[in-house]
């Protein structure tokens, strides 16, 4: 159970969402067991998940993400029959957003491989590129770009302090226990009027994210504003369309008064998402029963592992399907991951894993052999 909420300290009540089987799932598509516990915080309207066991444990040795090449990367958006990938729109709005001083230093807080930094340093080979991640198993990534004294596990050095003119994080702040003191720590370590960019899952865009089992912190705009202000940031933009499913929050480190918060409470919506997850595996089970024969599953991220979860006969699934390329010949819950051009005769049924808001869009762009029983999320 928890008792505080994770941005305002006040004390949370029953939980609004819990898991109808002992089964949770992460955003690296693990199957644990255990059931997935949300709470919404009626102060701040934050929303907030049970963290997992040793959850520092978990994401210094266990926590490994995009990191089977160099190139791997996650499938963003298709336009127009183009695959655009996530670090290449997410340095592209980093340089929309900010303007950077020549030799400008560059943090990457919980920085993963840091690839969008490194994408950033391609084009602005000036910066003084700086990492910080909580586990060893990234550094093969940064020794391509990032000077060794540059580079920080577990604990930041104590000379950074006020070093920096941007501390930027790319989907970090969702995951830690304790935002609060992770904040506090990138205002600590930028210099005065120095910039904090970060990205976070919008929770409001992408229903998924408030059962991701390893996303503690479902931020809404006020809990932002509140987050960053105890801070003593100026929140400069909280942005909720430039990056699709996702807040960008620019902030300053400054005295000076940031942008207005909205003062409209999201706990009505909380609850309709709870809601919809609530029964989301009897939808799932209801068109499974309905007839039989060969399935698939079209996405190879949460959704599709959401969906594989509630089946009763997970064995009908023959594959999964997914048009990103890094995520093809890979192996999702012991199948295969397939391109859908490649998908079998003998399949009739289709599982849509995506984003709700996008699926039938989606799957209307792609062209398929044959008619298919579908199931839409």
């Amino acid at each position: 159970m928890m008792d505080a909420c994770n941005i305002c300290n006040e004390p949370l009540g029953a939980p609004v969402y819990e898991s109808a089987r002992p089964v949770s799932i992460t955003s690296l598509c693990q199957v644990l067991e255990g059931p997935t516990r949300v709470w919404h915080c009626a102060s701040c309207d934050h929303t907030q998940t049970a963290p997992l066991p040793a959850l520092e444990k978990f994401y210094a040795e266990d926590y490994h993400i995009l990191t089977a090449s160099e190139e791997e990367d996650q499938l963003y958006a298709v336009h127009e029959g183009q695959k655009i990938f996530r670090t290449k729109h997410q340095v592209t709005t980093l340089l929309e957003k900010l303007d950077l001083p020549p030799n400008a230093q560059v943090l990457d807080y919980g920085c993963g491989k840091a690839a969008t930094l490194k994408a950033l340093h391609a084009r602005r080979d000036d910066i003084a590129p700086h990492v910080f991640d909580v586990g060893e198993q990234y550094r093969d990534f940064w020794n391509a770009f990032v000077p060794a004294e540059n580079q920080a596990v577990n604990k930041v050095p104590a000379e950074w302090a006020g070093r920096f003119d941007a501390v930027i994080s790319f989907f970090a702040l969702e995951h830690v226990a304790a935002p609060k003191a992770f904040v506090a720590e990138a205002h600590r370590l930028l210099r005065d009027g120095g910039t904090f960019y970060f990205l976070v899952p919008n929770v409001f865009t992408n229903t998924a994210d408030l059962v991701v089992a390893d996303h503690v912190n479902h931020f809404s705009e006020n809990s932002l504003h509140r987050l960053l202000a105890d801070a003593g940031f100026a929140v400069r933009e909280i942005d909720s369309a430039a990056h699709n499913s996702a807040w960008v929050v620019v902030a300053e480190k400054c005295d000076a008064d940031g942008i207005e918060p909205t003062t409209n409470s999201v706990a009505d919506a909380v609850i309709e998402m709870a809601e919809y997850w609530q029964e989301f595996g009897n939808r799932v089970r209801a068109f499974e029963n309905a007839s039989n024969g060969e399935a698939a599953i079209y996405g190879a991220g949460f959704y599709g592992t959401y969906i594989h979860a509630c089946l009763e006969r997970p064995e009908a699934v023959k594959c999964f399907l997914d048009q990103n390329p890094h995520r093809q010949k890979q192996i999702l819950l012991e199948k295969p991951i397939l391109a859908p051009e490649v998908l079998s005769k003998t399949v009739r049924r289709l599982y849509v894993g995506l984003n709700p808001r996008v699926a039938r869009e989606e799957l209307a762009a792609m062209e398929w052999p044959r008619k298919l029983e579908v199931f839409f999320p």
